[in-house]
């Protein structure tokens, strides 16, 4: 057996490595998208694209979209999936490695999406607020910004105690069985999650190799998100848990905030 964690400037080198393990077919907020992208009449913004998971199922629909990430590495898997789609799909995605806090792409959208949790990667409001106003400077005045957040409301009441078992799956790229765990720990004041994720990754001749590495996620009190975009200059038009507009619960985790310029 043998362990091995990363110090690149790519911060999600070794979660690139597994995520389309982790989390890659999760499309339950496909449909989500694609509703507002059937309204929009210009390209649509994906800050936060990772691999694609969204991009390229959207683009096979026939969106344009300009794909957004910080991550060098999750940006070359994306790349590489490019690479087994038709040119027509190609075609309409633009890739751009960047950080959201500077992002400059001298044009408007329609709709802009901060999918599945990105923005709790955010770990401070100074850092929030100036993604907030980049983003703004994207939204074109009808547009709508869709934040898709998360708040581990029942960790906080209750912490879960040792590894939880995420991940229990053959890779089909390289027949390796790859398990998953993640261990918990939360700062309340800041308010941050911090998550260490443990993946075992077993090679056919029986070679264990373990990569361990943390992350931490930004969770948001009772109503700082809304005074947080409203201070922005954005005006909240829906929220929502889960992806078909339902109402929020004060015990929903997961949030959806449609969003307008005011």
């Amino acid at each position: 057996m043998s362990e091995a964690s990363s110090s690149s400037s790519d911060a999600y080198q070794d979660y690139s490595e597994f995520y389309d393990l982790y989390v890659g077919d999760r499309l339950i907020d496909l449909p989500m998208y694609q509703g507002y992208a059937a309204t929009s009449n210009t390209s649509i913004l994906e800050i936060g694209a990772g691999s694609g998971r969204l991009t390229i199922p959207l683009a096979c629909e026939g969106y344009d979209v300009v794909a957004v990430d910080i991550s060098p590495s999750m940006l070359s898997i994306l790349g590489e999936k490019l690479t087994k789609q038709p040119v027509e799909v190609r075609s309409r995605i633009r890739v751009v490695e960047a950080d959201v806090c500077s992002l400059d792409l001298g044009q408007r959208f329609d709709l802009i999406m901060v999918p599945f949790y990105t923005f709790n990667y955010l770990l401070t409001p100074q850092v929030q607020r100036r993604a907030l106003s980049r983003i703004r400077s994207h939204l074109s005045q009808s547009g709508h910004l869709i934040l898709d957040v998360f708040n581990p409301v029942g960790r906080i009441d209750v912490p879960v105690e040792g590894p939880v078992p995420t991940v229990d799956k053959t890779d089909p790229a390289t027949g390796s069985r790859v398990r998953s765990w993640n261990t918990f720990r939360f700062d309340t004041e800041a308010p941050i999650e911090h998550i260490t994720h443990r993946f075992e990754t077993t090679q056919a001749d029986g070679v264990v190799q373990v990569k361990e590495f943390s992350v931490q996620r930004r969770h948001f009190f009772s109503g700082e998100l809304e005074r947080l975009v409203t201070s922005q200059g954005f005006k909240v038009l829906a929220i929502s848990t889960g992806y078909e507009g339902d109402a929020p619960m004060p015990t929903s985790e997961q949030l959806v905030y449609i969003m307008g310029l005011a």
